[in-house]
């Protein structure tokens, strides 16, 4: 057998493996983040303009990462793209065939540790973030221009389905044709080309896809900027996390150890430096946002994947095979902890983490371990197949165990009809499987709408007169996080511009259920004089009756900056005293704070909402506030601020 044909057996074993772990589509569930992938697909049901009507990470074509399909998206669509994907890999991996010659098999095995250990290496936008970062390394290396075509593919690919990514991705992929017309890698004319198939495929397909490219990269821009202070959390145990730092630090010691040998080949290899601690910067920072198993676990899969760049592309370098073990090997040491210390060091449970979920419950149930065999029966390549041309949309509505805690009751289906309606704060599986008629803020969860500007666009909304008929809504805490302080105006708006009509005892939650009034009109406001704060010092709350709200702008320092930058942002905390003398202490970033937080009464459980939103006296008054942080180096020690009240 020659080793070309053992070459593409191999490339039919892969093909076999990569549709083994790869799933055509998923269907509905129920959680924090399956509900936005629910969302996704009514707002694209239901012709949302994204950008002005739908605000998140995620566009019109992020069904693909999801794999919850809209109505009208065939499963084929998803084939169609996992080929795609399919073809890339096995490219790369000739190119790795090619350059290790007779030694070819070290590639075919270090491919199958590094692309398929659990389906793929990465979330699919980063996938084809790196796809992308190979095809211009290609261009750069070979000249071929083609690979240029398969950018822009890539590259309109990760604007409409995950915007904030695709911001880097064009700026990369402009600013490299630009350096390519330069050093005469391509031709001028070549890069006015391509720049105008990339602007004219994009705008084509905004039209389609139904995106207000302004409002889409205006929003993407306001989300990335409050990311980080929203979103930032440290989950894992501190020593858990120092002992994975440590891993990435010998991962980075490992790679710069490597060019520090190969340094009289620097400047030839600048332009490959540069896309790789790129991609390197933006993975670390994905996945340090929230600081948890997963997240840190995709950012270790994502290392050996750069390392083949640096194998295939590194001008002269001495050692790169030698550099993709390394960093293979410590990969594995760093994931295959996470996946024990995920499993609370059992190692059962940990053995059971390398099966599929329905397997390793049936193991679990039986315990019989030779269960484990009947992965064969749930991972193969027909499975996918079997999948994709059984496909109905219409299963999502049939799942007994879902519907027993989603499906409302009767009554409350009855007063909705066909009517509009939101939820609030973010379990959209609700409305998704009641089958009901969507109308969210646009600012889908409520929280993501961590900045003053988004909470306006959601506060516009409810005062509007295309607020939703009627919105299920609850209070729930979030990462340290007060509950009513997010999203502060749809919380005012219900209750200044809807009367609540029904409480709804779900078998997991509580909603209360509001209705819109006949006349909507804006929240008017009183506003104090601005005055100067000093962190960690104490805020007298003026006494009223009606809502009053808390404008701060406390602003990071130099070093603050540097820390929101490169890692996570320092935390902001308030401190509530109340009339009683009890306190509490809840997390604020900063942007929700300059928006405006309640300060003048307690609104942290249901009960205390339900008071609120019906303007019933009894919840506790807070007397004082206090912003303070453990990390208060971080910040200006000065503030201004100011209150506001609803205006009678």
């Amino acid at each position: 057998m020659t080793v070309k044909v053992k070459q593409n057996l191999f490339f039919l074993f892969f093909s076999l493996l990569f549709f083994s772990t790869s799933a055509p589509f998923g269907y509905a569930s129920v959680g924090i983040d399956p509900s936005w992938t629910e969302s996704l697909a009514m707002a694209i049901n239901q012709n949302f303009v994204f950008g002005k009507d739908f605000i998140f990470n995620y566009g019109p074509l992020g069904y693909l990462n999801t794999t919850l399909l809209p109505e009208n998206v065939s499963p084929i669509v998803v084939v169609f793209f996992h080929l795609l994907l399919l073809f890339n890999y096995l490219f790369i991996i000739k190119l790795c065939f090619d350059k290790l010659e007779q030694e070819w098999w070290i590639a075919a095995i270090v491919s199958v540790i590094i692309f398929l250990p659990w389906g793929f290496f990465s979330d699919v936008t980063f996938t084809l973030f790196y796809l992308l970062l190979f095809w211009l390394l290609y261009v750069y290396k070979t000249r071929n221009t083609l690979g240029l075509l398969l950018g822009i593919i890539l590259a309109v690919l990760i604007f409409y389905i995950k915007v904030n990514l695709s911001l880097i991705a064009y700026t990369v992929f402009m600013g490299s044709l630009l350096y390519f017309s330069v050093v005469k890698i391509i031709s001028w004319r070549t890069t006015a080309i391509i720049i105008a198939l990339l602007a004219g495929l994009t705008l084509a397909l905004s039209f389609f896809l139904n995106v207000s490219i302004p409002h889409y990269l205006e929003a993407s821009l306001k989300i990335i900027d409050a990311y980080q202070d929203g979103q930032a959390i440290t989950i894992l145990r501190n020593k858990e996390f120092l002992l994975l730092l440590g891993f990435e630090a010998v991962i980075v010691l490992l790679v710069l150890l490597h060019l520090f040998k190969n340094i009289v080949w620097f400047k030839e290899n600048i332009y490959l430096y540069l896309l790789v601690a790129m991609a390197w910067f933006l993975c670390f920072k994905q996945a340090h946002t929230a600081v948890a198993h997963y997240n840190v676990f995709g950012f270790f899969l994502f290392l050996p994947v750069l390392a083949v760049l640096i194998f295939l592309f590194a001008e002269k370098f001495q050692g790169s095979g030698k550099l993709i073990i390394g960093v293979l090997v410590l990969q594995l040491i760093a994931t295959q902890f996470i996946r024990l210390s995920y499993t609370q060091y059992k190692p059962k449970d940990f053995l059971l983490f390398y099966f599929p979920a329905e397997v390793a419950q049936q193991v679990k149930e039986t315990h019989n371990p030779l269960k484990v065999f009947n992965t064969i029966a749930v991972k193969n390549p027909f499975n996918y197949f079997i999948k994709v041309f059984t496909y109905s949309y219409h299963h999502n509505y049939q799942q007994e165990e879902i519907n027993k805690v989603r499906i409302l009751p009767e009554r409350v289906l009855n007063k909705i009809g066909g009517k509009s309606v939101d939820i609030v704060p973010w379990e959209i599986s609700y409305v998704f499987l009641n089958k009901l008629k969507y109308n969210p803020r646009p600012i889908i969860q409520t929280y993501q709408a961590n900045s003053e500007w988004l909470a306006k666009k959601n506060e516009s909304k409810y005062t509007s007169s295309s607020a939703p008929d009627f919105v299920l809504a609850n209070v729930h805490d979030y990462r340290e996080q007060h509950p009513s302080w997010m999203d502060k105006g749809v919380y005012l708006s219900l209750r200044e511009n809807y009367s609540l009509t029904d409480t709804v005892n779900m078998p997991e939650e509580t909603y209360f259920l509001f209705q819109k009034k006949r006349f909507v009109g804006p929240l008017l406001y009183e506003k104090t004089d601005a005055r100067k704060g000093i962190i960690d010092m104490g805020i007298e709350v003026p006494v009223t009756s009606e809502p009053l709200y808390l404008h701060a702008d406390v602003s990071y320092n130099f070093f603050g900056k540097i820390s929101r930058l490169f890692f996570q942002p320092p935390y902001l905390r308030c401190l509530v005293s109340y009339e009683d003398g009890q306190e509490e202490s809840f997390r604020i970033p900063p942007p929700i704070l300059k928006g405006g937080i309640l300060v003048n009464e307690r609104v942290v459980s249901n009960d205390e909402f339900n008071r609120f939103a019906q303007k019933i006296v009894g919840n506790k008054r807070v007397k004082s506030i206090k912003l303070w942080s453990k990390s208060a180096w971080g910040f200006n020690k000065t503030y201004s601020y100011h209150f506001e009240k609803i205006a009678k």
